[in-house]
């Protein structure tokens, strides 16, 4: 039997009174280390074999386990392994006590699931920094996954009084930019400017309504695609027909060779087209031209908007497409884009297996680009 140090000097309780399972099948260490765990306010529960611990930690779960290697019937590496199969017993630290000293042996105990490795003979000082150590990162694990649930359900709360918001905002901006359509019809051209710009603005908000909603979708997995059949050309022809017919301040160009089809769901990339042409228009100087160019590639259809106004600086390129992102990016005056829009664009192309980016055009202009399989 492996000789034990003994202890030479006195350690401080934990506040605490955690329980430490105790497998061995020498009954003088089960003694020893029982004998010390309590004196220093730990609950030990020793057990002789393997089966007897399985059956201690099924009736009631340990705060940590020291376990021996070498024991009759099922050994110590074989127990770890039937405890991690358990999900509610993975987080317990299980540390191995062991006269084995191979390096393989220790591969195989940390490939069954132990957190730490001492072998015999040992100090007992050694052992309880080991078990004080390895019980206070599982209570710094639990608090840190409690912190992470609170910040979850206080972001689920958010996002359901975004949405509440969002519904309650949608109805009367429908009223809105209907009452203002017939306002338009009835009334003559003195009051028709105006009219058209209270109109927009309400777009705008119903807009950004739509993509408050639709970005958390997409986000949650929760918005259904119907894929179908869909040449991008001529969807971003659409585009330019119907944006082109608000904005006659500019020039917008669609460049492609023939149909380029794309199995996608068309509504979805209508949008991310919309809203990249609309973000495009943003920047672009009165006077100036955009292009849409839809091209072709092995496996995937490319639609790229590009526009003439500034450029993209190379530290905003990645967080534009961020929900939060392009709130930082706007407060650093780095970019400034259409509210939740480029967030939408890349969760929809993202959902249909796509990639989607930005890199400024020469001698000016930013060219905003995604690709979805063909």
């Amino acid at each position: 039997m492996p000789w034990v140090e003994p202890m030479t000097s006195p350690e401080v309780a934990p506040a605490a009174s955690p329980s430490i399972l105790l497998v061995d099948d020498t009954v003088e260490n089960l003694r020893l280390l029982a004998g010390m765990l309590a004196t220093r306010g730990f609950d030990a529960r020793p057990v002789t074999n393997g089966l007897d611990a399985l059956d201690a930690v099924s009736h009631a779960p340990p705060d940590l386990i020291l376990l021996d290697v070498t024991m009759p019937g099922m050994n110590g590496f074989e127990v770890c392994a039937k405890i991690r199969e358990r999900p509610e017993w993975r987080d317990i630290p299980i540390i191995f006590l062991t006269a084995l000293t191979d390096v393989g042996d220790k591969v195989k105990g940390f490939a069954a699931g132990g957190v730490d490795y001492i072998t015999k003979p040992f100090q007992l000082e050694e052992v309880l920094a080991r078990v004080t150590s390895h019980l206070a990162l599982r209570q710094a694990r639990r608090d840190l996954e409690r912190s992470l649930r609170q910040l979850r359900e206080l972001e689920q709360l958010r996002d359901d009084l975004t949405h509440m918001i969002v519904h309650d905002m949608r109805s009367p901006l429908t009223v809105l930019i209907l009452q203002l359509q017939l306002l338009k019809m009835e009334q003559g051209d003195s009051v028709a400017d105006s009219v058209d710009a209270a109109a927009a603005s309400a777009r705008q908000l119903n807009d950004l309504a739509n993509s408050l909603l639709d970005v958390s979708r997409l986000e949650e997995g929760k918005m259904p695609l119907t894929r179908t059949p869909v040449d991008l050309a001529r969807l971003a022809d659409d585009v330019r027909t119907a944006l082109g017919a608000m904005e006659s301040d500019r020039v917008i160009d669609v460049v492609a060779s023939g149909p380029c089809m794309a199995n996608c769901d068309a509504g979805l990339v209508r949008r991310v087209i919309e809203n990249l042409l609309s973000n495009g228009i943003k920047h672009t100087p009165r006077g100036g031209r955009l292009s849409i160019h839809v091209t072709p590639l092995p496996g995937t259809v490319r639609v790229a908007v590009r526009d003439e106004g500034e450029g993209v600086p190379v530290g905003a390129r990645g967080r534009i497409f961020e929900k939060f992102g392009s709130v930082a990016v706007r407060k650093d005056r780095a970019y400034h884009s259409v509210g939740l829009g480029l967030a939408f664009c890349r969760l929809a192309v993202e959902a249909h297996g796509g990639t989607i980016g930005v890199e400024n055009a020469a001698p000016r202009g930013s060219v905003f680009s995604f690709e979805l399989p063909a």
